[in-house]
């Protein structure tokens, strides 16, 4: 008797997922999409904080501290590594540096600037003193009141010497900190957080304080990225 004719092979099921892939693939979706969310709401956080405040150095550091708290690690699930902000941390330590060499090198400068001030006093009591051989009455007491503002106001006018000093050696580099972050942000997406929250804070920077607090605040945010396992 003849063999039956073999059936065809059947071709191969259609590899579907089971209900477990499915469900894993869910779970991991979600988790993103609520990672991202996460972010978005912390760096709206962030930038509504600093835009709302008169300059840097006004930023509570409690609340610098709380939001670097959360922020770093959300840049560590971001994928975001120290090397992709590199250019960016390295300018940052050399204005540092820059601003402790300025502090020696301005000694000078603040020597004229009392020099100048001694001698605006001293034009002050001699015009009160041409003022006073001319009949004006009172004059020990008129003296005793130039002498009176003008220690009163001294260490004022030289504190803020020294600071304007200071500050227009960093100024210029600290506002070509933005195109770095922006650099950096463009060849790397996990960068963008960063650019977006560092970017308003630079604009609030005028003075070495308020330097000085964004200082504070990128080193916050990096030591936690860290401690969060970033690299």
């Amino acid at each position: 008797m003849p063999e039956p004719p073999k059936k065809p092979n059947s071709p191969n099921p259609p590899n579907f997922p089971t209900r477990q892939e499915k469900q894993q693939l869910y779970t991991s979706t979600h988790k993103t999409v609520q990672s991202t969310e996460q972010t978005l709401e912390i760096t709206k956080r962030i930038v509504k904080t600093i835009t709302g405040l008169e300059s840097l150095k006004t930023y509570p550091i409690r609340d610098l501290v709380k939001h670097a708290e959360e922020f770093g690690p959300f840049l560590k699930h971001q994928r975001l590594e120290t090397n992709q902000i590199r250019k960016f941390l390295d300018a940052i330590n050399q204005l540092k540096a820059k601003l402790a060499q300025g502090q020696e090198e301005q000694i000078d400068a603040l020597d004229k600037f009392k020099a100048k001030l001694e001698q605006e006093h001293e034009e002050n009591k001699q015009k009160l003193v041409k003022k006073e051989n001319e009949g004006i009455e009172d004059f020990t007491q008129r003296i005793t009141k130039i002498e009176q503002e003008y220690e009163k106001t001294k260490h004022e006018r030289i504190k803020s010497a020294r600071e304007r000093l200071n500050f227009e050696r960093i100024e210029t580099d600290v506002v070509l900190l933005k195109p770095k972050l922006a650099y950096a942000a463009a060849r790397q997406k996990a960068a963008k957080p960063m650019s977006d929250v560092m970017s308003p804070a630079i604009d609030k920077v005028r003075s070495t304080e308020d330097f000085e607090r964004l200082v504070q605040l990128i080193e916050s945010i990096i030591a936690y990225h860290k401690a969060e396992g970033g690299k």
